[in-house]
């Protein structure tokens, strides 16, 4: 089944040649939009730096590591979560899973894990 929803989501919008995988090893954090995750008001505002709703799944990512679009698999969290978001500290092999309350990214905690990337291919 998991194989079969990960087809019908890399065939929906693009073909599967157009999506170049590899695997990595992450530490991954976790944060949510309240004032003791985010300490910048500004950044509170609902948008990710994609300009995309801060209140649904998604992760921060190191943009020089891995560019801001990219899908991840994420054990624990999700599959194709998009990575849509930055942050100060997010730096090299470390990810920032977003929940929607604050106990639920305590929860979370610090994990280190094998990922899934998905990034787009330029053509």
């Amino acid at each position: 089944m998991r194989k079969l929803l990960m087809l019908l989501m890399l065939c929906g919008s693009a073909t599967a040649a157009e999506w170049k995988q590899e695997y990595r090893v992450v530490t991954a954090t976790a944060y949510c939009q309240c004032a003791i995750c985010v300490n910048v008001a500004a950044y509170r505002d609902g948008k990710t730096a994609t300009m995309t709703d801060a209140s649904k799944p998604g992760a921060a990512v190191d943009k020089l590591n891995i560019p801001l679009g990219s899908r991840l698999d994420i054990p624990g969290y999700g599959v194709w979560i998009l990575a849509d978001d930055t942050g100060s500290a997010i730096k090299g092999d470390k990810i920032d899973v977003r929940f929607a309350d604050h106990q639920a990214a305590k929860e979370w905690g610090v994990k280190r894990l094998k990922i899934r990337v998905w990034t787009k291919e330029k053509k």
